[in-house]
């Protein structure tokens, strides 16, 4: 078990870090990759007109050949038990999984060397997606509005707003008349990317990775790798993440023959509207503190929450069947997030795609 309590100190900065994003979208402050093998601590993307080898996002080939020269686009998609199944989870390179107000999570899906032809259903932002996806460069956010301090928020912050209402966004979204609404709103990667035009290049990767294996990374019975210290490396066959109640009590269990995660709530598939069940290369939980705010997001009250994505807290990374406890560390918005194991190495991931879950500090996530 991890039990993550941030300090006093660290939760009042963490606090005020997000508050900011009311005013100001902050400094973009750039640094230097620390050898070779380790991404950048900045959130700045390639120079536009040399996309890098392989997707910056997963360190994999791209799978249309060239790699993409395009920014990351994040696209916020609902997750209560309503808005299920979705569309669209499998083509992202990244998938934040972040508590809202009620219990609820809701994720950001980050797409940039695949294409979705559709995205379902899409919704409201919230105050910590500006703190994540400043470390992705200047992406492009397509979401359904939300409220005014959000919005006030998103239109300072380093990105390029696609809100569904919002010129010239609104052509690119549609009401699914399937599903009841609000849970019916759709769009898609190549109508969002079409509209922002030559919006960028990729971004700069936001994780380490393990050298690709022969034959493709994380294949059918690949061994768990080897991280800096060895001793850390434990048997990651299942990954639970209780956020809150039956609805969102996330288990990951791994799949050796197919070489990935495969998401549950319970012990029961989570998957998709094609059939698919979810999942994934690699899964990391990141510890965060969790406060209610002082602004109203609904009707019946619930208050938007306020998500500790700046400071410090315990983290676990499962790739390859294997799992490494270690801490998260990023001292400012204008740095990337580190995974680092109990010498302080960053854990390297597998090439491929990769969830983040924002799990509450409160919380007790285990691995079997």
């Amino acid at each position: 078990m991890v039990q993550g309590v941030l300090s006093a100190r660290v939760l009042r900065f963490t606090s005020l870090a997000i508050a900011a994003a009311l005013v100001t979208a902050g400094c973009a402050q750039k640094k230097k990759a620390q050898g070779a093998g380790v991404p950048s601590e900045s959130a700045s993307a390639s120079p536009s007109g040399t996309p890098p080898p392989v997707c910056p996002l997963t360190s994999q080939p791209s799978p249309q050949g060239p790699v993409p020269n395009r920014p990351a686009l994040a696209v916020k998609v609902a997750n209560d038990p309503l808005a299920r199944p979705q569309i669209g989870l499998d083509a992202g390179d990244v998938v934040y999984e972040e508590p809202v107000e009620g219990g609820i999570t809701r994720f950001i899906v980050i797409y940039q060397c695949r294409d979705a032809t559709r995205v379902e259903p899409v919704r409201s932002a919230r105050f910590v997606d500006v703190d994540v996806l400043a470390q992705f460069g200047r992406p492009i956010f397509g979401h359904a509005g939300g409220i005014a301090p959000v919005l006030s928020a998103l239109k300072s912050a380093n990105l390029i707003d696609a809100d569904y209402s919002g010129t010239p966004f609104q052509g690119d979204y549609h009401r699914d008349g399937s599903r009841p609404a609000p849970d019916n709103l759709y769009t898609s990667t190549p109508e969002i990317y079409t509209t922002a035009g030559n919006a960028g290049g990729p971004p700069g990767p936001v994780f380490t990775y393990l050298p690709a294996r022969a034959g493709g990374a994380g294949g059918a019975g690949a061994p768990p790798p080897t991280s800096t210290v060895t001793a850390t490396v434990a048997p990651g066959s299942s990954l639970h993440v209780p956020f809150s109640g039956p609805d969102y009590d996330v288990v990951w269990q791994w799949n050796a023959a197919g070489g990935a995660y495969l998401r549950n709530y319970g012990s029961t598939p989570a998957r998709l509207a094609s059939g698919a069940q979810i999942s994934t290369q690699n899964v990391v939980v990141e510890q965060v503190s969790v406060m209610p705010s002082q602004y109203v997001e609904d009707a019946g009250g619930g208050r938007q929450n306020l998500v500790g994505t700046i400071g410090t807290g315990p983290a676990i990374v499962c790739r390859l069947g294997g799992c490494v406890r270690g801490t998260w560390t990023r001292a400012t918005r204008a740095d990337i997030t580190r995974y680092n194991d109990p010498t302080g190495h960053q854990i390297p991931l597998a090439p491929g795609g990769t969830w983040v879950e924002l799990e509450p500090n409160s919380q007790k996530p285990a691995t079997n």
